[in-house]
């Protein structure tokens, strides 16, 4: 192989890596603003119980069952010392014990 051949090989190679590394802050990066929003969506539904003082229509069996789900992937961003999974579900399980609060408040079912 000629080193003219090698050079263009090492080049398209350099290319590769610095179009997968973009790829990878970008999606870094949109993780990042939806595991900040995704909760942030869910602060109306808890807002909405304190406020009018009802849980109607809510299952608590439900939102119990997402918490303790969250517990585990909590867990795993320890181990793993993941910290975009420990932000959102850190997040998440305060949003959720949020409204399993309200629930039990006020009268949600079972």
């Amino acid at each position: 192989m000629s080193r003219y051949h090698r050079h263009q090989q090492i080049k398209k190679h350099r290319l590769l890596v610095i179009r997968k590394a973009a790829k990878s802050r970008l999606v870094d990066r949109a993780t990042f603003v939806v595991a900040i929003l995704e909760p942030l969506i869910t602060l109306p539904q808890v807002y909405d119980i304190f406020r009018d003082k009802t849980a109607a229509g809510l299952s608590l069996s439900t939102w119990i069952g997402y918490d303790f789900l969250t517990l585990v992937w909590l867990w795993y961003g320890w181990v793993h010392k993941d910290k975009m999974i420990l932000i959102y579900q850190g997040l998440f399980f305060i949003v959720q014990t949020g409204v399993i609060t309200g629930g039990v408040l006020y009268g949600a079912k079972w």
